[in-house]
């Protein structure tokens, strides 16, 4: 919980958005620091707001051509519909493995 932590003591709270977006406020606490603070750190924020029961990982198990493989996401978690698209944006014949 260290990401919220900093916000919490910069009097701000934050929520996770759909899109891998974050919404932070209130805005008059936001000074010029804090925004920096908060792109540099959003990965790490959308990690401790995401429920711990969700289905958005960061990593999928990809089957193509009937062969494994493992898609990272290096910025977000992906829900799985979100991962098979952005598989059969790769490849057209993706599958997820759940």
């Amino acid at each position: 919980m260290a990401a919220l932590d900093y916000l919490r003591a910069h009097d701000l709270h934050a929520e996770p958005m759909p899109g891998g977006r974050l919404y932070v406020w209130p805005s008059e606490n936001i000074t010029d620091e804090a925004r920096v603070w908060i792109k540099s750190h959003k990965a790490d924020l959308l990690r401790e707001l995401s429920p711990a029961n969700s289905d958005r990982q960061r990593s999928w198990r990809v089957i193509v051509g009937g062969k494994a493989m493992t898609m990272v996401s290096r910025d977000r978690l992906l829900s799985p519909e979100e991962a098979l698209e952005a598989a059969r944006s790769r490849w057209t014949d993706a599958r997820i493995k759940g």
